[in-house]
Formats: C-alpha cells, sequence, structure tokens
C-alpha cells in the first residue's frame, strides 16, 4: 500500500479512460459503460454530488471508482414505512434535517446501468491493491458520515478486510441470453407465460428503438414512470434528483440506448431502457402505467421483449437490477448474489443502522427473494460460468 493513494476528481480524460481498457476488454464491454455517470457528474448540484475516486501508484493512474455523495441524506429514502405515514415522514424529515448525515454511496445500477461493479482496474491482478486502497480512503474520508456499498458476494473478502460490515441484500437478475438460439425457446421453458403472452383484450404492440424520443412518448414515458414510484417497494437514494433531470440527459435526448415500449390502443403501457455496452445490456430505467398495464402482462412482455432483442443481436447478458417483484425472480434465468457493504466511524450511525435495517425497503427485498425462491423452486440453484458467483434458476 506503500505510495499508493485515492483522489477524488469530476472529469475523466480520454486518455484515463484508456486506461481501463484492458478491463473493458475481459469484461466485454465497450467505452460507452462511462456516458451515463458522466452526465450525472454534470448535473451534480446542491446536495447531491457524482464523482470518481482515482487510485494512484505514485502519479501512475490505476483503479478508479464511481461514487455519489448525498448531504443531507434523508432516512425516508430508506423505508418506505416512514414514506408512507404523514406522521412518520414529517418527524424522519426533521430528524434527517437536524442530523445532516453526509453519505457516500456507490450502487450499480445508478451509475453503470447494472452492467458491471462500478469498480476498475488498470490491470486485473491491481484488484485487490485497488480496493483496499479505495475502502480505507473512504473509511478515512472526514466528510462521510457514513458509506454504503452495493456489490457482488464475491467480494466479501475485500470489505471484511476493510472493516466494512456486510448486510442481506436481494441479488442481481439477469439472463443468459447464450442459452437461447431463439425466443420460443425461453417461452417454451414458460408454458404458462406463453399462454398468457397470447391472450390479447387491447390492441397490443411492441416497439423497440433508438432515440431520440418524441414529445409525446416523453409524456407518456413520465406518466409510467410516476406510477411505478408511487407504487414502488424500494427508492433509489436520490429518487427526486433522479426524477427531475432523467429527461435532461441524453437517455430519451440521443440515439445511445434501447427503448422497448409497450403501447396498448397506441399508448405506451409500460417501457424499459437499456444501455448497450459490448456483449451486455443493462436497465437504466423502467416504469408502467398500471390504469393500462394490469392483465395485459406488461411487464412479462417487455422482459420477453429485450431478452428476443439480445439473442437476435448476440449480446450474451441483460441485466434487470436487484431483484424487486415475483415476476422478475420467476422469469429471468440467473441471480448475482450481493450484499450491503456499511462503514461509518460513529458508534451511534452504527448502532442505529443494524437496529433500524430490518425495517428497510432493501431487507424487504430479500425476504420477498428468499420467499420468492422457496415458492418457485429455488433449491434447483446452480452455479454458472462466466462468474464462479452467479447463479442460474434451472
Amino acid at each position: 500500500m506503500d505510495n499508493v493513494y485515492c483522489k477524488k476528481d469530476v472529469s475523466l480524460t480520454t486518455g484515463e479512460k484508456e486506461t481501463f481498457s484492458k478491463h473493458l476488454r475481459k469484461l466485454e464491454l465497450s467505452h460507452n459503460i462511462w456516458d451515463l455517470f458522466q452526465e450525472w457528474v454534470s448535473m451534480s448540484a446542491g446536495n447531491i454530488d457524482f464523482f470518481y475516486l482515482k487510485v494512484y501508484r505514485y502519479d501512475e493512474l490505476i483503479g478508479l471508482a464511481l461514487f455519489l455523495k448525498i448531504k443531507s441524506f434523508d432516512i425516508r429514502a430508506s423505508y418506505s414505512k416512514l414514506r408512507k405515514n404523514g406522521f412518520l415522514s414529517a418527524f424522519a424529515s426533521v430528524l434527517s434535517t437536524l442530523g445532516r448525515n453526509c453519505v457516500y454511496l456507490s450502487l450499480r445500477n445508478l451509475v453503470t446501468a447494472n452492467i458491471t461493479r462500478p469498480f476498475f482496474y488498470k490491470e486485473p491482478e491491481m484488484e485487490d491493491i485497488v480496493m483496499a486502497a479505495i475502502l480505507n480512503h473512504l473509511k478515512n474520508e472526514k466528510e462521510a458520515d457514513m458509506v454504503t456499498i452495493i456489490d457482488t458476494s464475491k467480494n466479501d473478502n475485500h470489505y471484511e478486510s476493510a472493516g466494512f460490515v456486510k448486510y442481506p441484500c436481494s441479488s442481481e437478475a439477469w439472463f443468459d441470453a447464450t442459452r437461447y438460439s431463439d425466443i420460443t425457446e425461453y417461452l417454451n421453458e414458460h408454458r404458462s407465460l406463453k399462454k398468457n403472452l397470447s391472450r390479447r383484450k387491447s390492441m397490443i404492440s411492441e416497439e423497440i428503438c433508438q432515440g431520440p424520443v418524441s414529445d409525446i412518448d416523453k409524456k407518456q414515458i413520465k406518466e409510467c414512470i410516476d406510477c411505478s414510484v408511487a407504487n414502488s417497494r424500494v427508492y433509489n437514494p436520490c429518487q427526486q434528483f433522479f426524477e427531475d433531470n432523467l429527461f435532461k440527459v441524453e437517455v430519451f435526448n440521443s440515439d445511445k440506448y434501447v427503448h422497448i415500449f409497450i403501447r396498448i390502443d397506441n399508448k405506451i403501457a409500460g417501457f424499459h431502457t437499456f444501455q448497450v455496452s459490448g456483449s451486455s445490456m443493462g436497465g437504466v430505467v423502467g416504469g408502467f402505467n398500471r390504469d393500462y398495464s394490469q392483465k395485459n402482462f406488461v411487464y412479462e412482455r417487455v422482459i420477453v421483449a429485450s431478452l428476443d432483442f439480445a439473442i437476435k443481436n448476440n449480446i450474451k447478458r441483460v441485466h434487470y437490477s436487484l431483484v424487486d417483484n415475483y415476476t422478475k425472480l420467476r422469469l429471468v434465468d440467473s441471480l448475482e448474489p450481493c450484499g450491503i457493504y456499511f462503514y461509518s466511524r460513529n458508534p451511534l450511525n452504527r448502532s442505529i443502522f443494524k437496529s433500524t435495517f430490518k425495517f428497510s425497503d432493501v431487507f424487504e427485498l430479500y425476504l420477498l427473494e428468499k420467499q420468492g425462491l422457496s415458492k418457485y423452486g429455488g433449491q434447483k440453484l446452480v452455479q454458472v460460468n462466466p462468474d464462479p458467483e452467479s447463479k442460474r434458476i434451472m
């Protein structure tokens, strides 16, 4: 660890991106993996800041992590029970304001479209050095009252060595598209799904396209997002920032992303937007208008369409973020175990986090997955390649 140090930055040059080309090639990713986070960095404002944490050995860049800082952190973002109760919500708001806790977070769904971990290395053998430097830097960051990272469980050793505490989390859900030569092979494994998709009580159409998206479609997309947020089991920690800025970035204003729209009577009833990077595609955002989507299996249609697109375009993996509902758990064919890794120098923060975690949204998702695996045959999970820590639902 001698002469290895970290430095925060708000830019990543073309030359610095090239430093991690070998890392991207190993993961079969392209350089557009930086695009979404780069836009979030440029839009940092108020109490939300996105930043690069660069790792140097002497003056040589050898590692990188993608993080966001929230100050003051609103504890309601992690507890739906607080959000849905007027009195408790107001009380929690006051506590958040008085506490003014500064939280550093790294969540792959927000910064890399779920496609990869938000940690990068110049050389694969540098992983241990880089991760140790990043975690030790975060522990000693005076500004950070708490640090929370969602990461794959195969990296437990990094966090244990650094003194982080692991808490349970639902798994990353994904498709191994290489299993199928045609979407009919998948549907034949899910005969009830195949039957449901054949039912059409309305005029239902599927559209897969790149942007820019029209203003009319943006309005319908926003209605879908608003409905999903209102009924969501979990918020991301900067939910309002995300909603306020989503239509300002290139997600819907360029041809860099793939959109899957399910229309009912010509209106978007549900959608999911993906970023394609190399041989993987990952979900950026999705939403469903329940006034139209219920009983029309819109969510299922989006999932099937995404897998079909991947098969036809030689994409190997489709990432769907953490398990957050039974339908996703039932339909995906692979899971990647994850954990929440927490650190705080403050004993009171550690005690509060530990004692309240079982009431958090993320713990509810963990229980949902556990119950769902029992219901849908979790005992049939087996190890799969290319990731030895990933599991496939057979």
